[in-house]
Formats: C-alpha cells, structure tokens, sequence
C-alpha cells in the first residue's frame, strides 16, 4: 500500500511539474532557489521529537499549500500561486522519496517509512 502511496506522489509531482512549467511557465530559477525552503521546518527537532514532527508535519500537509493556491487564484496574485505550486512539487518530491509526515516517536518514521519496531 505504501509504494502506491509514493506511486500516486510521483504522479502529483510530474502533473504539479507539467502545470507550474507548462501551463503558467514559472521560472526554472525560482523553482530550485525556494523547493527546498519547506524543510527548514526540521528545526523544531532541536528540541524534541515531538516538536519537531508537529513544525514538520505543518509545513508538510497539503492544506497550507492548497490554501495559498485558492487564495492566490482568487486575489490573482501571481506570486501565491507559484509559491504554492512550489510547495507542492517540495512535498510530492519528498513523498515520492519516502519521507512522509512525520510520526511523533523518531524522524525516520513516517507515514509512508516501514515500521522501525
């Protein structure tokens, strides 16, 4: 069930891609300079787990990103919805790899990773 899980990302990824390159024609650039700005949300696990994985977790749900995009759609503000596509493409990318959200016990667990226990 979890590789489908990854399947089904790779497929949003490369249809998030094809959208953000091909149907708004976003910059290459702005791509690779902010796709990995998401993952600064790992610095909550300086000081737990738990925390860590809740900071995680915020900026790895669909629901931040998907807001930003109606938000930008509606207000036609071009920046919010590059942004937000940029953030799906981080968060499909790293589905695709595994790296799922986070469990609260350790950072390798996800809720796409095997259990470790």
């Amino acid at each position: 069930m979890k590789k489908w899980l990854r399947f089904e990302s790779f497929c949003l990824l490369i249809l998030t891609l094809l959208i953000y390159f091909f149907i708004f024609d976003y910059s290459f650039f702005l791509l690779i300079v902010l796709l990995f700005l998401f993952d600064f949300s790992m610095i909550g696990y300086v000081m737990n787990p738990r925390i860590g994985a809740i900071c995680y977790n915020i900026f790895h749900h669909l629901a931040l990103p998907t807001s930003l995009l109606l938000l930008g759609y509606f207000l036609k503000v071009d920046f919010m919805r590059t942004f937000s596509l940029i953030w799906f493409i981080h968060i499909f990318m790293d589905r695709t790899l595994g790296y799922g959200l986070k469990k609260m016990t350790h950072f390798k667990e996800t809720h796409l990773s095997e259990s470790t226990r």
